[in-house]
């Protein structure tokens, strides 16, 4: 039985990690495609686009934010 539960626990794991490859790829072939429908250089900010690149942001107690994106990149604002 033991075996089994470690082998489940491998196997739920292996799915939960492709799941969050998949939803990663899917938003960033749509930030792909967004981009491309664009015409020119992006001048203005674009709500759409950023919600695309950014996966949250932290703001602390002295209002310092940090923004962390989808690829694991973190910047200080």
């Amino acid at each position: 039985m033991a075996k089994y539960d470690a082998a489940k626990d491998k196997y739920d794991e292996t799915v939960a990690v492709i799941s969050a490859k998949e939803a990663q790829s899917a938003r960033l072939t749509a930030f792909t495609k967004a981009l491309r429908e664009r015409d020119g250089i992006i001048e203005d900010f674009d709500e759409s686009l950023w919600g695309c690149m950014v996966e949250h942001i932290t703001v602390g107690r002295n209002k310092e934010m940090t923004v962390t994106f989808q690829d694991g990149t973190e910047i200080q604002a």
